[in-house]
């Protein structure tokens, strides 16, 4: 098993979730540490389990290699003695122990390339750990202006432009009303002075006639009509 692909995946999905629910990103980086620090104790783990299998190994493959020596010489010696039966039973004996020393070098083939395997993860582990816990305040701050940005993002888009403008128009529209309602009231004003002003002169000018009418008609003097 890959620890450390299966570590990536882990931390993938903590990330994706930790900022989906907008998580506290210095709270996401110490679990993501203490997960990445899980995961590298059971690759130590693993590696010690596998080691101990390897050593194992090579303990049957020698054993086995001691028994096919034996069965070798108890063959020659029944040839000596002219037993040939014993001689074919002891042939026997050593190719089937033969054939399991094959299996068991495959089998430690094998593994020594697990080993390997999981030596080259663990160091990659160890190493982005180190990196991580160097990094962590710096990550926290990116992590945070990261999720400020996103916030605002979030806070922009749930804006609709298309509200915001037409309630600009509608108060470009009042402004303009009560603009035009001044400059009415205005004129009206002047309007209705311009008519009294009117009217007081003829009402003067009537006044003065009259008592020019009255004088004339006071001196005997009519205007002919």
């Amino acid at each position: 098993m890959n620890v450390f692909k299966r570590f990536a995946n882990i931390v993938s999905a903590n990330v994706n979730s930790a900022l989906d629910k907008m998580e506290d990103p210095k709270k996401m980086i110490n679990l993501m540490i203490d997960q990445m620090e899980e995961t590298a104790i059971e690759a130590r783990a693993s590696l010690a389990e596998k080691t101990a299998t390897l050593t194992t190994l090579s303990r049957q493959i020698k054993e086995t290699e001691e028994a096919i020596g034996r069965w070798a010489d108890r063959a020659r010696l029944a040839v000596e003695k002219d037993n040939d039966a014993l001689a074919r039973e002891a042939i026997m004996e050593k190719r089937k122990l033969e054939e399991q020393l094959k299996g068991l070098k495959e089998s430690m083939s094998t593994m020594d390339g697990i080993i390997v395997s999981l030596k080259d993860q663990l160091g990659e582990i160890e190493a982005k750990l180190g990196e991580m816990k160097a990094k962590r305040n710096d990550l926290a701050n990116r992590a945070a202006a990261a999720k400020e940005k996103m916030r605002n993002n979030e806070t922009l888009k749930s804006a609709d432009g298309d509200d915001f403008a037409r309630r600009f128009e509608e108060l470009q529209a009042r402004i303009e009303r009560w603009e035009a309602e001044a400059n009415i009231a205005c004129g009206g004003s002047k309007a209705s002075k311009s008519t009294r002003e009117t009217f007081e002169e003829m009402e003067a000018d009537k006044a003065v006639e009259d008592e020019l009418a009255a004088l004339k008609a006071a001196a005997g003097k009519t205007e002919a009509k």
